[in-house]
């Protein structure tokens, strides 16, 4: 039991930490509203590429954080369908000096900016 215990940490204390790719950025999408969000859509493209991701039952005070194979600074789109019907939309993500991104989605607006919420 010992021995498989100091294997274990001595992978654990070796193992080298992973970087982001050099086209990757972290956006921190937080929910303010109150109110469980149904879905958040995140839409980014590049030359070559048009990808989707999208956020499920993003609840009330939730942060969740996802990576996108993205260059920073080239924006997406971030769109919140509300449990109203309304949606709520914004460009972020245009910061070439940050790779992590945060989205701040309220009642009435999506606040975009850099680092973390």
């Amino acid at each position: 039991m010992a021995l498989v215990a100091g294997i274990g940490i001595t992978l654990w204390a070796t193992t080298p930490e992973l970087t982001l790719p050099e086209r990757a950025i972290i956006v921190h999408v937080q929910n303010r509203t109150g109110e469980t969000i149904p879905t958040v859509e995140i839409g980014y493209a590049n030359v070559d590429t048009e990808q989707h991701t999208t956020l499920l039952q993003l609840r009330a005070g939730e942060t969740r954080t996802i990576t996108l194979n993205h260059e920073p600074g080239l924006g997406y789109n971030i769109e919140a369908h509300l449990a109203d019907g309304r949606v709520l939309d914004i460009c972020g993500g245009r910061h070439p000096e940050s790779r992590v991104m945060r989205e701040v989605i309220t009642r009435d607006s999506i606040l975009s900016g850099i680092g973390q919420p």
